[in-house]
């Protein structure tokens, strides 16, 4: 079939030859029609003659470059698909000749476009562990501090800078993802209780309670690093949009063949509109904007390492009446 279509593409391509050929017979023997009087035996011996030469012409000049025909047709990411094993004329090797310089070019431009993407990455782990420090040393002083409610403000506002930081760190860290991921068994009731422990500060700043519903004995296979990442990532958006006084749930359970866990709020829920958006980079939702903590980054985080770790995602969602965020293993 892509023999026919490039054969096809080739006599669209040599049609202006066929029609010169056409209309110069036309005219010749026309004219030696009208001024020597030959006969139509030999007009038509000719005219078949001269078809059949440009016929064999046509062929062998399909046989030198109908492949590079069937090349340009060809839909496919890797360059190297488009190269030509055993050129056989000249068009073949200078078509080769291009490819090889546009093989180069890609080579040079990705080792470049590595190179900067470890500078960046290099530079962005310098930046947060620098910024670590003073953040330690704010910390300090925080805790210092005499005043309640202004230490409840520079509490949170440090939260938010270090929430911040270390969704910078995830974002940068995802490339690595396949390198660094390990499957095994987890049991989801201790990562869960891990991620908890984690955000204990954030818990008590917020005055959010978290309530831990699993089965000690529960467990799936994934990489218990990279889901703790996305637990915490739920956690702190469940806390993040929770009124104080609420309780942020954990359950999970078996459910025939998969295993589902939950992180369930009673905050002020998704607007439907913004929910088929919500997992896109950057995007921030009505709620969302209403709230300065808001990046748009750490959903977006969630799906791509879900999505990595082979696991799906349900949202669902009730303004006023809160979000479940359920995984499924």
């Amino acid at each position: 079939m892509k023999n026919k279509r490039a054969f096809q593409l080739f006599l669209l391509d040599q049609l202006s030859l066929v029609m010169v050929v056409l209309v110069t017979q036309v005219i010749f023997f026309g004219a030696l029609f009208y001024l020597k009087g030959i006969w139509f035996e030999e007009f038509f011996y000719f005219a078949f003659l001269v078809f059949f030469v440009l016929f064999i012409y046509l062929l062998v000049q399909f046989y030198l470059k109908g492949r590079v025909y069937g090349k340009i047709l060809l839909q496919s990411e890797s360059l190297n698909d488009y190269l030509i094993e055993e050129p056989r004329s000249a068009f073949e090797e200078n078509y080769n000749a291009m490819i090889d310089q546009l093989l180069q070019n890609k080579g040079k431009a990705e080792i470049r476009q590595k190179q900067e993407k470890k500078l960046q990455k290099v530079m962005i782990y310098r930046f947060v562990h620098q910024i670590k420090t003073p953040l330690s040393v704010l910390k300090l002083i925080c805790e210092k501090e005499t005043n309640e409610e202004n230490h409840q403000q520079i509490e949170r506002n440090l939260q938010s800078i270090q929430y911040n930081l270390d969704q910078m760190i995830a974002a940068y860290r995802l490339d690595e993802f396949k390198n660094d991921f390990v499957s095994d068994k987890v049991y989801l009731a201790r990562v869960c209780k891990d991620s908890v422990n984690a955000l204990k500060d954030h818990f008590i700043t917020s005055q959010v309670y978290p309530k831990i519903d699993i089965d000690e004995a529960l467990y799936v296979y994934s990489d218990s690093k990279w889901l703790k990442l996305v637990i915490q990532q739920l956690l702190t958006n469940a806390i993040k949009y929770s009124y104080k006084g609420q309780t942020v749930r954990l359950a999970a359970k078996q459910q025939d063949e998969h295993v589902t866990l939950s992180v369930i709020d009673d905050g002020i829920g998704i607007e439907q509109v913004d929910l088929q958006s919500i997992f896109e980079l950057f995007y921030v939702g009505k709620n969302g904007r209403n709230n300065a903590d808001s990046s748009g980054i750490g959903l977006y985080i969630v799906r791509r390492v879900l999505d990595y770790l082979g696991h799906d995602l349900e949202v669902a969602s009730e303004v006023g009446k809160g979000t479940r965020m359920t995984i499924i293993f």
